[in-house]
């Protein structure tokens, strides 16, 4: 555990999604209840939110103290929970299909608890990997003001063929005055998988994206879907919060 956090749970039924939630809390020693401070949303937080909190800590310094909020959110079922209906194509999750209940539950249930318990402003930072990272781009098709900056590690953007990167390039050339950020961190794009859908949106959003939209792209050679997971936070943070 960071020594620049205190680490607390809450445990609750989500009228949502029918079920027994419990999140994960780390707040910054720094934490003043009179100050705004930002908030870092991290799918797969029980294991990832604790690497979160640690780079927080090793990117800080007296002039740049730590003072993010970050919240782990955790899935009694990531498959499903990340994961927007499939269409049928092959590959896809057995079990997928709940991201719209997840999301609702994030928009109506989580995000109004954290913000009523603690003085955060709304410019909210979601990280996810791999299907999370799906699930976080998803969030802007859903709800757009949800999440002011998206950190995607090899997000999952091949699910349905890709549609739904499909549908984001659809909204964003439909909304030219988006305003956003999103880091998108990946092992080397060229790989011969099954992720060619991949390209199409990382295209749009590098050479077309909105003018209000920041985008950075950074691409790990030799990492794999697993190890890719560290560096990706790291960076990401060091982009987004430390800026």
């Amino acid at each position: 555990q960071s020594n620049c956090y205190t680490y607390s749970q809450i445990v609750f039924n989500s009228n949502v999604l029918k079920e027994k939630i419990k999140i994960g809390i780390f707040l910054p020693e720094s934490y003043n209840k009179n100050q705004k401070h930002k908030s870092i949303y991290v799918l797969d937080g029980d294991y990832l939110a604790p690497v979160v909190a640690a780079n927080l800590e090793s990117l800080s310094n007296p002039s740049r103290p730590v003072s993010c909020i970050v919240i782990a959110l955790t899935s009694t079922n990531r498959q499903r929970d990340f994961t927007p209906k499939s269409d049928g194509t092959p590959g896809q999750l057995a079990g997928s299909g709940g991201a719209d209940p997840f999301l609702e539950y994030v928009e109506k249930e989580l995000i109004p608890m954290i913000e009523t318990k603690f003085n955060t402003d709304t410019n909210r930072i979601i990280i996810g990997h791999s299907i999370g990272g799906l699930l976080a781009y998803y969030s802007i098709l859903k709800n757009p003001a949800l999440f002011t900056s998206i950190i995607s590690i090899d997000g999952s953007l091949w699910w349905n063929e890709g549609r739904i990167g499909k549908a984001i390039i659809e909204k964003l050339t439909h909304t030219p005055n988006f305003r956003g950020e999103i880091f998108e961190c990946r092992k080397d794009i060229s790989q011969p998988v099954q992720f060619k859908p991949n390209l199409e949106l990382l295209k749009y959003l590098a050479f077309n994206r909105p003018p209000g939209l920041h985008y950075n792209y950074l691409e790990i050679k030799n990492a794999t879907h697993a190890t890719i997971v560290y560096p990706g936070i790291y960076y990401g943070i060091k982009q987004v919060v430390y800026k």
